[in-house]
C-alpha cells in the first residue's frame, strides 16, 4: 500500500484491522483521562501510524484492575481495534474512529482473549516443552508471573536459574521479555508452569574446566548458616561451602568477596568443598 494512499486515508489500516480481527502492537506513550464510554477514566495512549492516536480505556486494558497504568508507559503491548459489537455496545453511539481528532479506540482485552484462544487450541503434544516468549506481568517472593499470548504463566523461583535465588521480587522489571520452556500445564484450571533454567547451560557440566583442586579462586558470600558453614558463589550456578574461618571481618559478611582454596570437587553431587583463605581489601 502506497504512502500516498495512507496519507489520504490514514485510518485505512485500522479499519482493515477491525474488519479482519487483526492483532497489532504498539508503544504506550502516555496515560491520560478520557471518557470514550461516557465515563471518565484513565486511558493508555498508544502511538499509531499516520499521526493517529490510539486510546485504550481502562476497562479495555485488562480483566485485572490495576491501581495505575503508569507502569506500562514505554512498554510495547498487543491490541486490537475496539469491536463495540463484541462488547454489546451500540456501534452508532460509540465512535471508534474519531476522524476529527485523529483518534482510534483500541482494546487490549480483545487481543488477549484472541491470543488465549489460540494458545489453548494447541494440542497437548505441542504444548509441553514448547519454547515461548513472554513479558513479566507480576512477581511474588518465590515466583515470577509471565504473560504469554494472553495467558498468565508462573515460573517458580527454582526454575529461574541455576544456583541460589533469594527472591523474585523485582528480579526483573514489569514488561521485561522472558524466553522459557513450558514444563507443565493444566487445561482445566488453565495453569501453565515455565522454566527458564532448562534453556540455560548447566554450569556443573564443565565445572572442571573452570576450577581445580588445590587452586585458589575468588567468590562472593551468599549465606552464613550456623553449624553448617559459609556458602560462596564462584560463578552463576556454582557455589562452594566453607567452614567458618578463624579470622574474619566484623558484622555481616554476605555480599563480601573472599578468596577460597578448593579442597574437593564432586561433580555428580554438585558439591565443592573449600577453605576461606582471606577477605580481600578488609582490615581486621
Amino acid at each position: 500500500m502506497s504512502n500516498e494512499l495512507l496519507n489520504v486515508k490514514p485510518f485505512l489500516k485500522y479499519e482493515k484491522a477491525l474488519q479482519w480481527g487483526e492483532v497489532l502492537n504498539g508503544r504506550i506513550t502516555a496515560i491520560e483521562e478520557h471518557a470514550p464510554f461516557d465515563q471518565k477514566m484513565s486511558c493508555a495512549v498508544v502511538e499509531l501510524e499516520n499521526g493517529l492516536k490510539g486510546i485504550i480505556h481502562e476497562s479495555q486494558f485488562d480483566t485485572h484492575k490495576y491501581r495505575s497504568l503508569v507502569g506500562f508507559i514505554d512498554h510495547t503491548i498487543d491490541f486490537m481495534v475496539l469491536d463495540v459489537k463484541k462488547q454489546g455496545l451500540d456501534s452508532a453511539h460509540f465512535n471508534v474512529f474519531d476522524r476529527e481528532n485523529n483518534v482510534v479506540l483500541l482494546s487490549r482485552t480483545q487481543a488477549l482473549e484472541e491470543q488465549r484462544n489460540d494458545f489453548w487450541n494447541l494440542p497437548d503434544e505441542k504444548m509441553l516443552d514448547r519454547v515461548v516468549e513472554g513479558r513479566v506481568s507480576g512477581f511474588q517472593d518465590k515466583a515470577l508471573y509471565i504473560d504469554v499470548s494472553g495467558v498468565t504463566c508462573r515460573m517458580k523461583i527454582q526454575d529461574y536459574e541455576y544456583g541460589w535465588t533469594d527472591t523474585m521480587l523485582k528480579k526483573l522489571p514489569l514488561g521485561a521479555k522472558v524466553v522459557a520452556k513450558i514444563i507443565d500445564f493444566n487445561r482445566k484450571k488453565q495453569i501453565v508452569e515455565l522454566s527458564r533454567k532448562e534453556l540455560l547451560e548447566d554450569p556443573w557440566e564443565n565445572v572442571h574446566l573452570h576450577y581445580g583442586v588445590g587452586n585458589i579462586y575468588t567468590g562472593v558470600v551468599t549465606a552464613e548458616v550456623p553449624f553448617v558453614g559459609i556458602f560462596i558463589r564462584l560463578r552463576a550456578g556454582i557455589e562452594t561451602l566453607a567452614w567458618f574461618p578463624k579470622r574474619r571481618p566484623e558484622g555481616n559478611i554476605v555480599g563480601k568477596s573472599v578468596g577460597v582454596y578448593i579442597q574437593s570437587i564432586k561433580k555428580e553431587e554438585r558439591r565443592i568443598k573449600s577453605r576461606i583463605t582471606n577477605f580481600p581489601h578488609e582490615v581486621y
